[in-house]
């Protein structure tokens, strides 16, 4: 499948940078869908028709955590690949979460459009690292 017909789900309560995002994965002909918090997230889920491939979450939402909201989202569908950013507390969420800064799965804001459409690829390309820790507990 190529890139260019999949969907992702981008979920920042930042309206600018929802749009950045938005408009960095738009060039590369990426279907966006947009939510502003943790329940309105849940409700484009369940009201999209189709699959959705990645989820660009920001840690910190209104409403709920984004690594819960990952969580929730998955149980829905689990294929879903997850790609966390956050701007402020990337060390600290990162190893509350057992996760590496530089994890495949975690973006430290601010980056560059390339780096976020690199990591886009490289999250949806590689074997999803979630399922794994879900299979393993």
């Amino acid at each position: 499948m190529s890139m260019s017909n999949r969907t992702i789900l981008v979920v920042d309560d930042e309206s600018a940078q929802r749009k950045l995002i938005r408009g960095i994965l738009q060039q590369e002909a990426y279907r966006v869908l947009e939510a502003s918090d943790y329940n309105a997230a849940l409700v484009v889920q369940k009201g999209h028709i189709g699959e959705i491939d990645l989820v660009v979450i920001d840690l910190r939402l209104p409403g709920g955590h984004g690594y819960d909201l990952s969580t929730s989202l998955r149980a829905m569908e689990p294929h879903l690949r997850i790609l966390f950013v956050s701007g402020s507390a990337g060390a600290e969420l990162c190893k509350f979460f057992d996760m590496s800064v530089n994890d495949v799965q975690f973006l430290q804001k601010p980056f560059e459009p390339a780096e976020l459409l690199q990591r886009v690829k490289l999250v949806m390309e590689s074997p999803d690292p979630l399922a794994d820790s879900a299979a393993a507990g």
